[in-house]
């Protein structure tokens, strides 16, 4: 599931960090390196995914990592474009539904690659293939394919406010779901607190649906709702990395679809996510 949902995922950013960075507080790495990237582990108290929570008691553990490499810049039409890899893996506190053939707690692991262009300086589009399999024998193997289109905002507005929408379209091969396109639109509405200090608050309100006739069954698959905190961990040497400590709370309405395959109409999704940029 890498660069799924809201954790999509969220949604996949130009950064290649998956919309889990998405309007957060992350410094930038140095400009003179081709190749950065991010790792870290999202803590949640389950694992839900386009509306489908794939694992709901226990704790999920989330560690991921993703390297980005960087291939042009420029003050043309196009104004930048890179390429990234990642992988990505969820692993319960507890069995999964004591399906596993040998009761392994390693739900799943994603792997997968991807490129994005910035163009008119405020829009990027990203692409991302992904590979999952799980080692827990929980389900099959399959793979998907999605593009995400972003509208970089900030400075449009007072102050440091920032709406941050987005568009995401994936397909999904080799799932027992049915096949079909998933759309997901959203927005973050956020502010940055203290941008001048060496702690800068960010808060936002991240709302987005999944919508898609042949992927839901129905036109209506869910919506989601919560808010996201970011918090740089300044006091960390630099030479570590850029640390970022990152606290969501998301409330899940489900769809015919979703609520049939979940056993529950709503559903509530907390997680806490440290990582670190290099």
């Amino acid at each position: 599931m890498l660069a799924h949902h809201l954790t999509c995922l969220a949604v996949l950013a130009a950064s290649a960090t998956c919309l889990q960075a998405g309007g957060q507080i992350v410094a930038e790495p140095d400009s003179a390196s081709l190749l950065s990237g991010e790792m870290g582990i999202t803590v949640a108290n389950q694992y839900i995914t386009r509306g489908f929570v794939v694992q709901g008691e226990g704790t999920s553990f989330q560690p991921h990592l993703d390297l980005n490499v960087d291939l042009y810049e420029g003050d043309g039409f196009i104004n930048a474009a890179s390429a990234f890899v990642g992988l990505w893996s969820a692993i319960g506190s507890t069995p999964y539904e004591s399906v596993g053939k040998d009761g392994s707690r390693y739900t799943e692991l994603d792997y997968g690659f991807g490129a994005s262009i910035t163009f008119a300086e405020r829009w990027t589009i990203s692409s991302f293939y992904n590979r999952w399999t799980s080692p827990a024998g929980a389900y099959d193997d399959g793979h998907w394919i999605s593009a995400t289109l972003e509208f970089d905002d900030h400075g449009l507005f007072p102050g440091t406010f920032s709406l941050e929408p987005f568009f995401k379209i994936a397909h999904e091969f080799g799932s027992d779901l049915a096949p079909g396109l998933c759309f997901e639109p959203g927005i973050r509405p956020n502010v940055t607190f203290f941008p001048e200090s060496d702690a800068p608050i960010n808060a936002g309100l991240l709302v987005m649906a999944g919508l898609g006739r042949g992927y839901f069954g129905v036109d209506y698959g869910y919506f989601a709702i919560g808010p996201q905190v970011s918090i740089p961990l300044g006091f960390i040497d630099p030479t570590a990395g850029n640390w970022t400590v990152t606290a969501e709370c998301f409330y899940y309405d489900f769809g015919r679809t979703t609520t049939a395959e979940n056993g529950q109409e709503h559903s509530w999704l907390v997680s806490l996510k440290l990582a670190v940029r290099f």
